[in-house]
């Protein structure tokens, strides 16, 4: 059986529709995911988006060179996007919106079908898209809405979302976070998650959540 995902010696193999989230605190802990992930969509066909910080762009085009990979002629043939511009994930207005994001994803597979691809393959470093413009509910919005509609919908995609954990100040993001993807790379470690939280539930969980404070505002 071939392994998508490839972390220190452990594999996993990740099936259309998969959402995984990468906790990472050094930059370079992301290419060597990322690269075999998307080497095993290249050469399955499908396309491949990668968007992160400059830096981070270059350590996986040479990751992917490493693989044997020919970059430039997977770019020229338009199975493989590899960008530093955030502005095509942002709202018109140039800020985090967890719906438009995700529209651009549906956007993405949409032309990947289109265009003859199998399936599609998206990597995203959320850390350097954000830029510490996104309010936590925004986050975990955009989250459980790619559960619902990617691993619910069985929707023919692998997405793989990093988050540079030294950034995020609250503790409880991290672990709400880790709730929404039942497989997770932390450090140098996948994890299958045995407190996953599907999507429906965990908006069950904030309709009930808001429905309490209120009620308690109610009787203050």
């Amino acid at each position: 059986m071939v392994m998508d995902l490839h972390v220190e010696g452990r594999s996993e193999r990740i099936p259309p529709g998969s959402h995984i989230c990468q906790m990472y605190s050094k930059v370079i802990e992301i290419p060597s995911v990322t690269a075999h992930l998307l080497y095993m969509g290249l050469t399955s066909g499908e396309k491949c988006l990668f968007a992160a910080a400059p830096e981070q762009v270059q350590l996986l085009r040479d990751a992917l060179l490493k693989a044997q990979v020919n970059v430039d002629e997977c770019i020229a043939s338009g199975q493989l996007i590899l960008t530093d511009d955030a502005a095509p994930f942002l709202s018109k207005n140039g800020r985090f919106d967890p719906y438009y994001l995700l529209s651009t994803h549906q956007t993405f597979i949409s032309y990947a079908l289109r265009d003859g691809w199998k399936a599609a393959r998206i990597s995203i470093d959320m850390s350097w898209l954000m830029d510490d413009q996104a309010r936590p509910e925004q986050i975990l919005k955009y989250e459980a809405a790619s559960d619902a509609v990617f691993t619910f919908q069985q929707t023919p995609i692998i997405a793989l979302m990093h988050y540079d954990y030294t950034k995020i100040l609250s503790s409880n993001l991290v672990v709400e976070l880790l709730k929404l993807h039942p497989i997770a790379v932390v450090g140098k470690f996948i994890r299958r998650n045995p407190y996953y939280i599907n999507s429906e539930a965990y908006m069950m969980k904030i309709l009930r959540m808001k429905k309490d404070r209120k009620a308690n505002e109610g009787a203050s």
